[in-house]
């Protein structure tokens, strides 16, 4: 069975190398989000969950700092983390 796996695998690798290169470059972009200083808007949008409207009507509303670079917005890591936290809510384990 597990070699099995293997085989078909590595035909459908083979015969599609764009899905592989696809899969790399989206795991690529989760990890890399979290060793960057800043971000931009698209990527603070991908980390918070949100759309990249929902976050500019957050920044219009100050929910969330950033910083202006030319016309355009950075976000620091440390507030998305802040704003993150701010907004989690943790629900008790029920006991009978």
């Amino acid at each position: 069975m597990k070699q099995y796996l293997k085989t078909i695998l590595s035909e459908h690798i083979n015969s599609r190398p764009e899905y592989l290169e696809a899969m790399f470059k989206q795991l690529y972009f989760e990890t890399a989000i979290e060793y960057k200083e800043r971000m931009n808007s698209k990527e603070a949008a991908y980390y918070l969950g949100l759309s990249v409207k929902t976050l500019d009507n957050l920044c219009c509303q100050r929910e969330i700092g950033y910083y202006k670079v030319g016309k355009y917005r950075e976000f620091s890591l440390q507030d998305l983390k802040d704003y993150r936290n701010s907004k989690e809510k943790y629900f008790a384990k029920l006991e009978i």
